[in-house]
């Protein structure tokens, strides 16, 4: 018999980390690979990132957080032609903002973020007025979570 549904936090992915190297202000930067979730079908996740910048950021920078869905298993809901060469992200693609304010570096998180069960590319768009640096410290996480009945 079912007594409580809890969530049970599963393991951590770097969804990106060298690819944030150098990243200009004002770039978007998309992972490189597939989070297949339509195997893992994850229905929740919190996400963490951390950048080191070439200087304090502004006072209101901050960094967007993108899901790009391949809802038809092909083709990614990307705004432009679907491969994701040239991502027009959207408030449709939008799943939280990182605030960073006047920093050198930072940690940040978005939590209780909805997952949908297709395969997806995550992306952030810097709003910082700096640059990241060439240092290859910076890290995109998700720590992904479901239900489980005990």
């Amino acid at each position: 018999m079912v007594n409580k549904t809890l969530w049970v936090a599963e393991l951590e992915a770097i969804l990106l980390a060298a690819e944030l190297n150098n990243a200009a202000n004002g770039a978007i930067v998309v992972d490189s690979t597939d989070y297949d979730n339509a195997t893992d079908k994850f229905q929740f996740a919190d996400f963490l990132f951390f950048g080191t910048f070439d200087a304090a950021t502004d006072a209101d920078a901050s960094v967007e957080l993108h899901i790009f869905y391949k809802l038809d298993g092909t083709n990614y809901g990307d705004g432009e032609d679907g491969d994701l060469a040239n991502p027009q992200p959207s408030g449709n693609s939008l799943h939280g903002i990182f605030s960073i304010d006047a920093q050198v570096d930072g940690y940040q998180q978005i939590l209780d973020v909805p997952l949908s069960p297709k395969a997806f590319k995550a992306a952030i768009k810097l709003n910082t007025g700096q640059d990241l640096t060439a240092v290859d410290t910076h890290f995109l996480k998700m720590y992904p979570r479901n239900h489980e009945l005990q």
